[in-house]
């Protein structure tokens, strides 16, 4: 047995997505390519919104992913900010 029998398959895309999306953001974070944490969150709604769009969905569906998605990233993001200073827009 593996994990796509016990979750779907949109779920699994949506786990990998999210794990990839923040080893990128630490990446850029690191190579100095975002400076504000707007920056970071810009940055994520638009990938969020184009991976989503890419699935097909139904509207209703393309919300609940997209609040799961960002109800993942959150507290590895508080984590990547932990760690390297960003500055913040008032």
């Amino acid at each position: 047995m593996q994990l796509t029998d016990y979750i779907g398959k949109s779920d699994l895309e949506i786990i990998h997505f999210v794990f990839s999306l923040i080893k990128e953001i630490d990446y850029k974070i690191k190579n100095k390519t975002f400076f504000y944490k707007n920056q970071v969150t810009h940055y994520i709604n638009e990938r969020v919104d184009h991976f989503i769009n890419r699935l097909h969905v139904r509207c209703s569906l393309q919300k609940i992913y997209k609040a799961e998605i960002h109800h993942m990233i959150t507290p590895k993001l508080k984590n990547i900010f932990e760690r390297h200073s960003l500055l913040s827009c008032v």
